[in-house]
Order: structure tokens, then C-alpha cells, then sequence
């Protein structure tokens, strides 16, 4: 018997349709495990290290389950994600320079910002995904991008980082 293969659905979600969403979601994912490495090998104390490296496996983790659900449920689909996609999971450059102590609180008000654009992201657009599978990752990956950013704001304000979005 054939596997059932879900049609992409264009939503409220400006014209992307659950399959583009997940893409964009596994793009968000990728971003943030590699993000997560740099200040692993970057960070100045060893907490901090250790705490990033645990956050990276959980965004590679997620990107996985992301990619494995595209792959599933929409074989075939091919995309070319927008500046404009890009920019629904991810702030600033999709690389990290971090050489100094400076940079490195650069990059922290980065990932802060990203943490809570990919938490919205998630609880916006869950919501609007036909599958109640993708419906309840979509819930949970908004729930893990918030706590997420609890924890990456408690390291901000022992390094002294300001998130600038407050």
C-alpha cells in the first residue's frame, strides 16, 4: 500500500504552506545548532561551554525530527527559502565571529534575539499546520525556544549582555 503523502496547504501563513514551514523551521534549527558550537568552542568560562554544547545537540536534534517530517510527509519538495523566510527563525548573519570578548557579546544578543523570533515563529504558525503531529512539534519547539531563552538570558546577564530586545 502506497504511504500517504499530505498535499502542501497554503494557510494564513503568507503564502507558505506546512511544508515550507517545517523547511524553514529545520533552516532555523541548523542556524541555531551551529551558532550554539561556535560559542561552545568561543565561550569564556567552562559552564558557559558546556552549556551551549547541551543547547546545540537540541537544536540538531530538532533539525533532524524537522528534516525527517519534510522528508516523510512531502517527498520531493525542493526549496529555495527567501531572505524574507530566513529572517522568520534567524537574526543577523547565519555565521558567527567571535574572537573577543566583545564579539562574543555581539553573538550572544544574536542568539537571544533568535531564540524569541524562533519561539514566535513556532507558536504563530503551529497553529495553521493540518497535521496535529506537526501541530503539537510546532507547540513544543515554541515552548523549548522559550525556555531556551531563558536559559541563554540568565548566561547573557552573567556575562554582562543586555538583551536588546527587552
Amino acid at each position: 500500500m502506497a504511504e500517504k503523502v499530505q498535499e502542501p496547504v497554503q494557510g494564513a501563513a503568507n503564502g507558505r504552506g506546512p511544508d515550507k514551514l517545517l523547511a524553514i523551521g529545520a533552516y532555523g534549527e541548523t542556524v541555531a545548532a551551529y551558532r550554539y558550537l561556535v560559542l561552545a568552542e568561543k565561550a569564556p568560562e567552562d559552564d558557559f561551554r558546556r552549556e551551549f554544547a547541551d543547547m546545540a545537540d537540541e537544536e540538531q536534534d530538532h533539525k533532524q525530527r524537522l528534516q525527517k517530517l519534510v522528508a516523510d510527509m512531502y517527498p520531493g519538495q525542493d526549496f529555495v527559502l527567501t531572505s524574507e523566510d530566513k529572517e522568520l527563525v534567524v537574526t543577523g548573519p547565519r555565521l558567527l565571529e567571535v574572537r573577543d570578548e566583545s564579539e562574543f557579546r555581539s553573538a550572544m544578543e544574536l542568539v537571544l534575539q533568535t531564540e524569541r523570533k524562533t519561539a514566535k515563529f513556532y507558536a504563530n504558525h503551529g497553529k495553521f499546520m493540518p497535521d496535529p503531529g506537526v501541530r503539537a512539534l510546532f507547540h513544543e519547539l515554541a515552548e523549548e525556544g522559550v525556555e531556551h531563552y531563558q536559559r541563554l538570558k540568565n548566561l547573557a546577564n552573567r556575562a554582562g549582555v543586555q538583551d536588546v530586545a527587552e
